[in-house]
């Protein structure tokens, strides 16, 4: 009798673990929200006026701990927790260059942005690097992320935080999506304030 109840119990583990689902997320292309900005976006050397048309996307590094399927955030400043069943739709570095590129054709819809040299034209286009050193969240309190991005002898930092009201995955990816945003309007705006007739 005892075995027969063990084995129904493993039985119903198993049928529970097996029906938990898998959730998939997707960073967003959202508009600013300029009154309730959470994004500092700082030029730290150079004032060089784009001569081009086109803006090619060549190189974006997310944080190695962040670079994985399942979302990740820190339950405090030494663990890191990651949500086996919380997991990006696709590689989080492409979706981050993909939201940004978005974003910014939307704000520049006179220029090409791109990430793939062969649609880059048959000009020399301005190269953007983006080095994400933080791409993070403290759980129920925070998103954040800090970058240093380059373009054409410009150089810079974007930092962003935003204040997390819950423990929710959704609100988190909505929070590092919003902070992408911001991202990309400050870029946008310091490309238009640089930029000379080709």
């Amino acid at each position: 009798m005892t075995r027969k109840w063990l084995g129904y119990g493993f039985v119903v583990a198993l049928s529970a673990c097996a029906s938990a689902p898998t959730h998939y997320h997707s960073l967003a292309q959202l508009r600013q929200q300029s009154d309730t900005s959470a994004t500092q976006c700082t030029t730290a050397a150079g004032e060089v006026g784009l001569k081009t048309n086109t803006i090619l996307l060549a190189h974006l590094r997310v944080p190695v701990e962040a670079d994985r399927m399942q979302l990740t955030a820190h339950q405090s400043p030494t663990r890191l927790i990651v949500y086996e069943r919380e997991r990006w739709a696709t590689p989080l570095s492409d979706q981050i260059s993909a939201v940004l590129i978005g974003n910014l054709h939307a704000l520049l819809p006179g220029l090409t942005i791109t990430d793939d040299p062969m649609l880059a034209g048959k000009g020399t286009p301005a190269k953007l690097q983006i080095d994400f050193e933080e791409f993070d969240a403290r759980l129920g309190e925070e998103a954040f992320f800090r970058a240093r991005w380059q373009l054409e002898g410009m150089t810079g930092v974007c930092s962003f935080r935003q204040p997390l009201r819950s423990a929710d995955v959704d609100e988190l990816v909505l929070a590092w999506s919003h902070g992408l945003s911001e991202m990309s309007a400050s870029l946008a705006h310091k490309t238009i304030s640089n930029s000379v007739a080709p």
